[in-house]
């Protein structure tokens, strides 16, 4: 059967539109033992890895081997672009967008003792809660550079078959030890699994549009919400020299202040055992972890860190938080158990 010119133009359009899309693949020989690729890929950074968590997705294959590199919290806006990413757009979206992760798959092929051959393509890309619906992201291309920098990462690297070898046999003592550590990990997330998981009407009703209330506001904004009038316990330091202090469904506890020297901010701790939603953005007290939520926010600069809090006069105690900005509200998420524990919302940084 013949094929019109027009159907072979057509034909060649769709075959280099595709060869270019999303799951373009670049290939190269590097002259190095595969046994040494697969150890010093996991060596490889940037400023945007996290290598602590590329191992995880290691695949033996046959004569060959499949890994993932991924790039953290890329942001685009109309003055700066990050290289790696060709971002495709949908119509009438914003330029400023926020990519969470993009993840290249890395395969390795042995060619011969001291030959492989490396495949490089972009998987896949996961825009943040905001970007999602301007970002098309199966247009999004990879820009090349991560593959050039993979490139020259394995073929400058100095590392020997011998390193290898030992690097891929561990000792039985240190076997032992990671099996360990996964036993408990293991016995950890079913033991997380079986915690009871609710939604909080009253939380649902003070968070309505699903997002952090503003500042400033006023007290009765709360007891309009909640539906619960509060006590008004004494303070020094706070205009008025009261605060508002509200005690919900036996396990919750909020607190709303403005202070002498203008500071305004309110406070919700949970004290319950249980995983409890209704929050904003979908976080979940006793369940969204601090790196979770890092995450969540990662547009907004978020940062985790360690800190210390006053048990009573005489001692202290580590404090994982999390803080960012948020338009003009600077919020900090506290885990007091690993998890979240206690949001604040103030007009200042804590």
């Amino acid at each position: 059967m013949k094929i019109k010119l027009n159907q072979k133009l057509s034909l060649l359009i769709f075959l280099v539109y595709f060869g270019l899309s999303f799951g373009q693949k670049v290939e190269f020989t590097v002259p190095k033992n595969i046994e040494v690729l697969e150890s010093i890929i996991f060596d490889f950074e940037n400023d945007f890895t996290k290598n602590s968590a590329m191992g995880a997705a290691a695949t033996a294959m046959g004569s060959g081997f499949s890994t993932n590199i991924d790039l953290y919290n890329l942001k685009y806006d109309a003055g700066s672009k990050n290289p790696y990413l060709e971002l495709a757009l949908n119509k009438g979206a914003k330029s400023k967008q926020f990519i969470q992760q993009a993840s290249w798959n890395i395969t390795f092929t042995k060619i011969s003792k001291k030959s492989t051959k490396v495949s490089i393509f972009l998987e896949n890309i996961t825009p943040d809660r905001l970007s999602k619906k301007d970002v098309d992201v199966k247009q999004t291309k990879s820009t090349g550079k991560v593959e050039k920098e993979i490139k020259e990462f394995l073929l400058n690297s100095k590392a020997t078959d011998r390193a290898t070898a030992e690097a891929a046999s561990p000792r039985a003592e240190e076997i032992a030890r990671m099996n360990a550590e996964a036993d408990a990990q293991f016995a950890e997330i079913e033991a997380r699994n079986r915690i009871e998981k609710t939604t909080s009407k009253k939380l649902q009703a003070l968070f309505t549009n699903k997002q952090f209330i503003s500042l400033p506001t006023r007290s009765a904004t709360f007891t309009k919400r909640l539906q619960i009038q509060p006590t008004e316990p004494e303070c020094e330091s706070c205009k008025g020299g009261k605060y508002s202090n509200w005690d919900i469904d036996e396990v919750f506890n909020l607190i709303y202040a403005t202070m002498i020297d203008g500071q305004e901010y309110y406070a919700l701790q949970y004290y319950g055992d249980k995983k409890v939603a209704g929050l904003p953005y979908g976080l979940v007290f006793n369940d969204s972890s601090p790196t979770e939520c890092q995450e969540l926010f990662a547009r907004y600069n978020a940062q985790l860190y360690q800190t210390t809090v006053d048990t009573d006069e005489n001692t202290s105690s580590a404090l994982t938080v999390v803080t960012f900005k948020m338009n003009k509200s600077f919020i900090r998420l506290e885990f007091g158990n690993q998890y979240l524990t206690r949001l604040l919302v103030s007009n200042r940084e804590q």
